[in-house]
Parts: C-alpha cells; sequence; structure tokens
C-alpha cells in the first residue's frame, strides 16, 4: 500500500514538474527579440485636456505610439480603431500616445472631441500637440516614423494633406525606441498588445 501511494504521489510530481516546464517554455516561445534601438529625447508636447507632456511623464510606463490627423477621412480612423483595440487590453501601467500630423488645426480641443468616440481614458491615451517641429522631430528622429506635409496642402485632398506611416512604435519603462508594428498586418493589435505585456514586465535598467 505505501509504495502504490509513493508511486502515485511521484507520478502526479512529475506531470505537476512537466507542467511547469511546459508554461515556462510556451512563455519563452512567445518573448519577442526587442533590441534597444535608441533613447527618446527631451520634448515638450500637450495632451487633449491641455496638460502638459515631457519625457519624464513617461517613466517607468512602456507604450505605444502612432501618428494620425483629425481631418484624414481615410487611414486614420482606422489606426485609432485599432489604438482602442490596444486600449481596451492595455496591460497595467502601460500607455497609448497618439501624435498629430496636424498641430495648427488639431489643438488640445479639436484632439478632446476627435478621442471621445473611440472611449479613449485620458488616464492612460493621450492625445498630443504642440508646435510641428517639435512633433515632427520627434516622431522621425526619435520613433524613426515617416511624416511630412504635401507640398501644396491648398489644393490636397483632405486624406493627402501629410503622409505619415501607418506604424505603431513601442518604447519600454526607461524611455527607449524597442520595435515597430506595422498597423496594416492583420494581426497588428495582437502583435502590439504582446510586446507592450513583454516590455512592461522588464525590469527598469
Amino acid at each position: 500500500m505505501n509504495d502504490r501511494f509513493q508511486r502515485v504521489v511521484w507520478t502526479v510530481f512529475a506531470v505537476i514538474l512537466l507542467g511547469i516546464g511546459s508554461v515556462a517554455f510556451f512563455k519563452e516561445s512567445r518573448r519577442v527579440d526587442m533590441p534597444v534601438l535608441g533613447p527618446l529625447r527631451p520634448f515638450t508636447l500637450t495632451n487633449q485636456l491641455g496638460d502638459v507632456v515631457r519625457l519624464p511623464s513617461l517613466r517607468g510606463a512602456a507604450g505605444v505610439v502612432n501618428v494620425i490627423f483629425s481631418r484624414c477621412p481615410t487611414q486614420c480612423p482606422k489606426l485609432t480603431a485599432q489604438m482602442a483595440g490596444i486600449q481596451a487590453r492595455l496591460p497595467a501601467g502601460a500607455r497609448l500616445i497618439t501624435l498629430t500630423a496636424d498641430p495648427s488645426f488639431d489643438t488640445p480641443q479639436v484632439l478632446k472631441r476627435f478621442s471621445e468616440p473611440y472611449h479613449a481614458d485620458p488616464a492612460r491615451w493621450w492625445f498630443l500637440t504642440g508646435t510641428k517641429a517639435e512633433l515632427y522631430r520627434f516622431a522621425t528622429e526619435d520613433l524613426l516614423f515617416n511624416l511630412l506635409e504635401t507640398a501644396d496642402p491648398a489644393k490636397a485632398r483632405l486624406e493627402d494633406l501629410f503622409i505619415h506611416s501607418t506604424d505603431f512604435a513601442l518604447f519600454d519603462r526607461a524611455g527607449r525606441l524597442r520595435g515597430v508594428v506595422h498597423g496594416e498586418v492583420p494581426d497588428a493589435v495582437d502583435q502590439v498588445v504582446h510586446r507592450l505585456k513583454q516590455l512592461q514586465r522588464e525590469p527598469l535598467p
């Protein structure tokens, strides 16, 4: 009886160890290699509530950034809907940032109105505006986005006023660029959420 009991106990123990090992292997296999691509440099911008946002405001939070402009009738609503999907699955402590390509039109008040149909939580999701020079430097030099204004805005259609990336840039809790997810791939939201969870778990360097 004792021998049989011991065999049962050891069998259960072996199954538990195997299960733990399988979970660890599964988690490790889902890790994404995200090298440090560069630091985010100091900036001063303004969110949809009129609050000033600076680089230290991001300290301790991993996050994702995209670029839109509120007058865009085509891809920008889709990109913002994707961000809303990310917000619904956002890991605790992580942050969403949407930059405008059109700061002369997209004031904080305009961005606040634009954000409301997407149920953007301003405690987690900032829509940022500011000077064109500051926004474009941050977007192109730090986040590696493509962003430019059309040569002749007076003749351009609304959707052609600005040419900008449809990507999502990810930064870590130390304020460093760690990766880019292309917004047009079918699983873009899943990719961003998975990477955000991984970055949010990383300890601060």
